[in-house]
């Protein structure tokens, strides 16, 4: 398989960098990953923006792990295996539980506290020796020889440079954007993903994808999640017309899975031809709903709701991707040198839909062993074995003389609408067979050092694999609904579609 790179390079002729660890991505999974390998070596962590901007910044749903005795670590594996309908990698879960009650009991023995704005691990992350930050780096691709990966190329300063590393972490996080409606941040376009993509690592569930049904719709502000605790707690669904709606879709109404509720609104809209549906918690006591909710209370309050009075306005979007570059139990990926954690990998503790709360403690647990492997890996690394090693783009994509004129902000747009539209929640084969064509339109070469350009290849390579995937798995399973195929099909289809680069795509009964 000739290597696919998308900007042209020489190592010997660019700024290099050395390190001991490479950390792709800021969020808990990468700083959790770095500290634990800190202790072994120099650790460089590049982000794409600041620090502190990434999914679990936004993250609102905490972390579940049982912590005592007296709890069961059975009924959360259990719950983890019933969400994911049949393709969770039961030792993946079991490790997940197990581990994560070390994990968050280390964290809190350091006073950090399990809410959303302490869960990013930063502060702890500063205070390590031997680390560097270098904020605003956008990962091009990945360099490798053979079947090792080296490090990267990046784009810091408007300046490519090779950033060379024993080992290197990738855990930049989800994909969000390539939807129209998303939860995520600006930055999650699927950049990691697509790199590991090119450089040929296997990839697994990427038609999995998990759209939040309650996120705050108002047309000056991004999208901010409606928990599901607001629905647990007695939260009711209502359309434009000030229905309420979800009886209609499920006996368990607005208690049902994520997924189910996800459609229901969708329906609703486009029965009202509303542009959301509404969130009512006005029959709960005031101060319950201050107390319970004082976060999203204090939020919506500022664009004038007040939620103790006022009904939510809420539509789904686009939240989490279960799928990603396809790991082992030591996040090793089919690449030597290259490990992945986070929301980029597929672990395979999520299986078809993710149990709320499960993201961070995969990320923290994962996170650790990510840090633990590429430590015993980076031991097995002469100096001298990578210290004068020079890669070269001699065979890069070659540039397209006619894509420079596209608009990349307009392909970028053409791409979240034909996904929202089409390989959102709801799917049908027949649109899947027809925008694949038009998806394919859209591919344009980055030739150029344009960070758009690149971007807008990312978030089309990785386009191409979810959709790849939806029209492959012929059946509806968790948050993959085909309407052409309405049933889960555990005879033919209890089984992941694993896609690698050059290779048609494998139907695997296991996890890969």
């Amino acid at each position: 398989m000739t290597r696919r790179y998308i900007v042209q390079f020489d190592s010997a002729k660019l700024p290099r960098i050395d390190t001991d660890f490479l950390v792709i991505g800021s969020g808990s999974a990468g700083l959790r990953a770095a500290i634990e390998a800190n202790q072994h070596g120099d650790i460089l962590l590049i982000t794409k923006s600041t620090i502190e901007d990434n999914n679990t910044h936004y993250a609102q749903e905490g972390i579940a792990i049982v912590m005592s005795e007296d709890d069961a670590i059975a009924p959360h594996v259990e719950d983890t295996l019933k969400t994911g309908k049949g393709l969770c990698n039961e030792t993946a879960v079991g490790i997940m539980v197990e581990e994560g009650v070390q994990q968050v009991s280390e964290l809190m023995k350091c006073n950090i506290h399990l809410d959303k704005e302490e869960m990013i691990l930063v502060n702890p992350f500063k205070k390590q020796e031997r680390v560097r930050i270098i904020e605003h780096a956008f990962v091009i691709d990945l360099m490798t020889q053979g079947d090792r990966c080296y490090g990267v190329v990046a784009l810091i300063n408007d300046t490519l440079h090779c950033i060379f590393a024993k080992a290197t972490i990738l855990a930049s996080g989800g994909l969000g954007h390539i939807y129209q409606c998303t939860s995520n941040p600006a930055v999650a376009t699927g950049d990691g993903l697509a790199a590991a993509w090119r450089a040929g690592c296997k990839v697994m569930d990427m038609e999995f994808i998990q759209f939040h049904p309650t996120a705050l719709f108002l047309m000056e502000t991004s999208y901010f999640l409606i928990t599901e605790p607001v629905r647990e707690e007695g939260g009711i669904l209502i359309n434009a017309r000030g229905e309420r709606f979800m009886a209609k879709y499920h006996e368990m109404e607005e208690l049902a899975p994520c997924d189910v509720v996800s459609r229901a609104i969708l329906n609703e809209m486009e029965l009202t031809g509303a542009p959301c549906v509404y969130l009512d918690l006005t029959h709960l006591q005031s101060d319950f709903i201050q107390n319970r909710f004082s976060g999203i209370y204090q939020f919506c309050y500022q664009f004038g709701i007040d939620i103790t009075t006022d009904v939510i306005p809420v539509r789904s979007v686009a939240h989490l991707v279960m799928g990603g570059v396809c790991t082992n139990l030591n996040t090793e990926t089919s690449l030597r040198g290259l490990y992945a954690c986070g929301e980029v990998a597929c672990t395979g503790v999520h299986g078809a839909s993710r149990l709320a709360s499960n993201s961070l403690l995969e990320c923290i647990v994962f996170g650790a062993r990510a840090g633990n492997a590429a430590v015993a890996y980076a031991r097995t690394i002469e100096a001298d074995s990578y210290a004068n090693i020079r890669i070269s783009s001699d065979d890069a994509v070659p540039p397209n003389k006619t894509s420079q004129n596209i608009e990349i902000d307009a392909a970028k747009e053409s791409i979240q609408e034909i996904m929202w539209r089409h390989v959102g929640l709801v799917r049908h084969g027949e649109d899947l067979e027809a925008i694949s064509d038009e998806l394919n339109v859209l591919n344009l070469n980055c030739y150029w050092h344009s960070t758009e350009a690149f971007e807008f290849q990312n978030m089309h390579d990785v386009a191409a694999l979810i959709m790849e995937a939806a029209i492959l798995r012929t059946e509806s399973r968790g948050t993959h609904y085909r309407e052409d195929f309405p049933e889960q099909d555990d005879v033919k289809w209890k089984k992941h579609i694993v896609l690698q680069r050059g290779q048609a795509a494998r139907i695997v009964a296991g996890h890969t």
